[in-house]
């Protein structure tokens, strides 16, 4: 599986939505999954050159495209160049990219799976004209994607008005070995914030809260760790002169990995004042690192703590009343230190990457059909034909009931019209058979199925293949009919035992007697021609009776293997065109079924988000 992750900003810029991505594509990776990223090759708010086209970051393969215009909305056309060789797109965040990539998905017609990681709703700035487009513009491109992958409860509710159908919470996944295990062993007054010095996350508030906290514990010290965002760290660094904190706060920017581990191992605290987060992940990276979260009481914090069962919630919006409770807060815990440090990294652990990556790819493979496709509400399966002998063959080693069943368009088209057949269509191992379903399948998955799997080539198939000698009763169609199948699978398929047959005109009082019929025959195979739905029906609730193991409608095969039916030639078949040979040959009798019937799958297809 090819998956290709678009995201604005990417390695060397640092923030919670890199973070994000690079972890999840180098679990991916780990697990088998050929993940690349493409970014923008600039990053927003620095004077750097631009970066390399091409580059491997911790061992993944990264493209990078220009852009023009405003870093808010960044314009980048040129992606449609790069999508060609992969299986799926996965978009992170609301922006040109989402919007861009739905509208034109048309033209590239690859699926897409996005992340919200909180819309565009973390700052004021142009806060109406925010929710008038995520009203209007979102919603229509989130219309676009086969799944929308809410990074926290808040996002959930927050998308849920726009795309309830196909929206799924998957919280973010955190890099818990990054700083396992790192913080202070002693409780300490020590307070860590780590993160973008951007509006949203209320420096300023902070900065006054730990002026507050300094008159009621004088040994108490702030440690700001980040990268500067919307101009602010000469700002935030005048607000420390002014309220004389330079002795107990100091800002750190630019700091690897294992300088910001070095900090966290002086810390008990790590804190956040930020009015909105999309999930919260430096929290939970600070716990990882055995720091007790102090957090704003916004939903994504308060989801944390309340699941952890650790930390404080305080308004800092009132610095004074935050930094009391703050105090009590922080003399309250020096005696059980040890078990709370414990505590926050066992509630860490919950969003191990491993556990997060592999809810991606299982939501990668139902979107894709890995095993199977949902095509207009009829679950098929979409392995190889040597894949469905296998399961036979152990259902019967496993003495394990079950039917087959082959799907075109004409039996799809009788499941729209009937709950009860879908039903128990659903309740089979359904195969493709015919052109139709695999154009449904590339409208709706990007690709077709593995091969096409009719039942007048695969029954033989699979007596052909199967590893058992099986015992076959065949049941459906005339007395002639059957009986002629019967003479002709027995010279053909002498390895298995034939051990009767009876045609399918059956009044309701045959039904039993028909059923003792092939359960003293000891069949453990029945093969029913009685045309869809009746065949399915029959055997959904006949089979049990029989004591076979494995039963499988096949319509008109007697009548086709009989030669009562003529097959197309060879060279049609190949064309995937039979049923434009049978129309013409039984215009009467299936002008109906394959004009009217094909041009309504077809129309049905169009729009299945089954």
């Amino acid at each position: 599986m090819r998956v290709l992750h678009i995201v604005r900003q990417f390695h060397p810029a640092v923030g919670g939505l890199e973070n994000f991505v690079q972890s999840l594509v180098k679990e991916q990776r780990r697990q088998g999954v050929d993940a690349r990223v493409l970014t923008l090759n600039r990053l927003f708010h620095s004077h750097q050159p631009r970066l390399a086209d091409t580059e491997t970051v911790d061992g993944i393969p990264v493209h990078r495209i220009g852009y023009v215009g405003s870093y808010k909305y960044p314009v980048a056309p040129s992606v449609l160049k790069y999508l060609s060789s992969y299986d799926l797109v996965h978009v992170h965040g609301v922006d040109f990219f989402a919007d861009f990539l739905s509208f034109t998905r048309w033209i590239h017609r690859k699926p897409l799976v996005m992340s919200t990681h909180g819309g565009f709703f973390h700052t004021d700035f142009a806060a109406r004209l925010k929710r008038l487009y995520f009203a209007t513009v979102s919603r229509l491109a989130v219309k676009g994607y086969k799944q929308v992958f809410a990074c926290s409860n808040h996002d959930f509710e927050l998308f849920r008005p726009l795309c309830a159908r196909h929206l799924t919470l998957i919280e973010n996944g955190v890099d818990i070995a990054k700083f396992a295990d790192a913080g202070c062993k002693q409780p300490h007054p020590a307070l860590l914030f780590i993160g973008r010095f951007s509006d949203n996350k209320q420096l300023d508030k902070l900065l006054q809260t730990q002026a507050e906290l300094r008159r009621l514990q004088p040994q108490s010290r702030l440690t700001i760790i980040g990268k500067d965002w919307d101009d602010n760290e000469a700002i935030l660094r005048q607000q420390i002169e002014h309220l004389t904190l330079t002795d107990s706060v100091q800002i750190l920017t630019n700091l690897s990995n294992h300088q910001i581990k070095q900090q966290i191992n002086r810390h008990s605290y790590i804190v956040s004042a930020s009015n909105y987060e999309g999930f919260g992940m430096t929290l939970i990276e600070g716990m990882a690192a055995g720091l007790i979260p102090i957090a704003s009481p916004i939903p994504s914090f308060q989801r944390i703590v309340e699941r952890a069962q650790l930390g404080l919630l305080v308004n800092f919006d009132a610095p004074g009343e935050a930094a009391q409770r703050i105090f009590e807060f922080l003399n309250r815990n020096t005696a059980r230190y040890d078990d709370l440090r414990e505590q926050a990294m066992t509630a860490a652990s919950r969003y191990a990457w491993p556990q997060v990556a592999a809810q991606f790819i299982d939501a990668y493979n139902r979107i894709l059909g890995g095993d199977h496709r949902i095509i207009q509400g009829v679950k098929m399966d979409s392995r190889s034909g040597d894949a469905i002998v296998q399961q036979l063959d152990q259902a019967i080693d496993d003495d394990q009931r079950l039917t087959m069943a082959y799907a075109n368009a004409h039996t799809i088209n009788l499941a729209n019209k009937d709950d009860g057949y879908r039903d128990i269509l659903n309740q089979c191992l359904v195969v493709n058979d015919g052109l139709g379903v695999d154009l449904a399948s590339k409208l709706k998955y990007g690709r077709g199925f593995t091969e096409n799997l009719n039942g007048t080539d695969f029954t033989p198939r699979f007596f052909t293949d199967s590893r058992h000698r099986l015992k076959i009763f065949l049941l459906g169609a005339t007395d002639d009919s059957v009986s002629r199948c019967f003479e002709l699978w027995q010279q053909r398929f002498p390895q298995h035992q034939w051990v009767g047959f009876h045609h399918g005109f059956l009044s309701d009082t045959d039904h039993p007697q028909v059923c003792e019929q092939i359960k003293r025959s000891g069949a453990n195979v029945v093969i029913v021609a009685m045309g869809n739905p009746l065949q399915e029906r029959w055997l959904h609730q006949y089979l049990p009776q029989c004591g076979a193991s494995i039963g499988i409608g096949v319509g008109a095969l007697f009548d086709f293997t009989a030669g009562k039916v003529t097959r197309a030639p060879d060279w049609v078949r190949a064309l995937r065109s039979e049923w434009l040979y049978r129309l013409m040959h039984e215009p009467r009798r299936m002008w109906k079924r394959y004009l009217l019937g094909n041009l309504t799958f077809l129309y049905n297809a169009l729009g299945d988000q089954s």
